[in-house]
């Protein structure tokens, strides 16, 4: 009952409901009651496969990692961050679809950009709670200003405590670039190994470097992605641990989208309007890595909102799975879901 009182009250504006749940968090990390309010004897048990939120549920970092862990993550993803502030696009930016336990987002990646970001983590101190950065260029920027501003980001991050983990997001469908254009995928696509050596070159060893993918593409655009890591891999002796499978969609069924998301009808599609496209990539993604006998992993994301869902995705790699990412099924299933997926296995 509550959770449908404040979907209600927030219908206008979804963001209000996050900004509500950030400001619970971080009072009660204040008041030192987080083991004693969200520990579970679920969070004993390993299900196979790490969990983590997914990127966008913990933008700039001020979610306090010991409560998410006591919530029942493994692992906390910070970001999208981006080396300069941004505001994003105008509020109103998210819609539910509370129906098809579904949203679109059109945000833009707003954000306060890295130098605030790794402030808020320091706070947070000696927590031992993994940390993984997704981040992407302060949208409008391209060329070297674009290799520039990835490369301040983790100048400002890779000192952090914990911080053992990058995910480079080059699957944003909302993200204008320098041309204007709101989907900017390909331009950062085709820059892809510039942006890895750029990455590679800022970090430390320990960190691993991962590509976050978007479910909107077939298996030439797959092959691509794949065949400039592993060029990357041979020439340069970057290592690429693997893809994050995967992001919004903008190619969304109107099963599950049943009214257009604002004026320009356009936006990324979460929820259950993304599972079947993601699943499909990632059994792509699967057999090419199979295939070519190539030393990568995989990071579910998409759509997961269920014990059931989450053995799917496990179904397609299972060896070569590290783990999966939550959002939009956080948010309709609630804390009972990450207990599910704990027990899954």
């Amino acid at each position: 009952k509550s959770k449908s009182a404040i979907f209600e009250l927030t219908e206008s504006d979804p963001e209000i409901a996050h900004e509500m749940f950030v400001r619970l968090a971080r009072g009660i990390h204040r008041l030192g009651f987080e083991e004693l309010l969200l520990d579970c004897s679920e969070n004993n048990h390993g299900p196979g496969f790490e969990i983590s939120n997914a990127a966008g549920f913990n933008k700039d970092g001020k979610i306090p990692p010991t409560f998410l862990k006591y919530l029942g993550f493994d692992r906390v993803v910070v970001g999208t961050v981006t080396g300069e502030s941004y505001e994003g696009s105008p509020r109103p930016r998210i819609k539910r679809y509370s129906e098809t336990r579904s949203m679109v987002n059109w945000m833009a990646l707003p954000g306060a950009g890295a130098e605030e970001v790794a402030e808020n983590l320091r706070f947070y101190g000696d927590h031992s709670v993994p940390i993984t950065i997704n981040l992407m260029s302060t949208p409008g920027k391209e060329g070297q200003d674009l290799l520039k501003d990835l490369e301040k980001t983790i100048l400002l991050t890779r000192n952090v405590p914990f911080v053992n983990r990058y995910e480079i997001n080059i699957s944003c469908p909302n993200t204008h670039g320098s041309s204007g254009r709101r989907d900017t995928r390909r331009e950062y696509k085709d820059q892809l190994s510039e942006i890895l050596l750029v990455v590679f070159d800022a970090s430390y060893d320990h960190q691993e470097i991962w590509i976050k993918v978007s479910p909107d593409q077939d298996i030439n655009g797959i092959r691509d992605t794949t065949q400039t890591s592993e060029d990357i891999r041979i020439s340069e002796g970057c290592e690429v641990e693997g893809f994050v499978i995967g992001n919004t969609t903008t190619r969304y069924n109107p099963r599950f989208i049943t009214s257009p998301p604002n004026q320009e009808k356009k936006g990324g599609a979460s929820g259950n309007a993304v599972y079947g496209k993601s699943i499909d990539v990632q059994e792509l993604f699967c057999n090419e890595i199979k295939g070519l006998d190539l030393n990568y992993k995989i990071i579910a994301c998409g759509g997961i909102n269920s014990a059931k869902k989450a053995l799917e995705r496990t179904k397609y790699g299972d060896e070569i799975i590290e783990g999966m990412q939550l959002y939009t099924g956080l948010i309709y299933e609630g804390p009972k879901l990450l207990r599910e997926l704990r027990m899954a296995v």
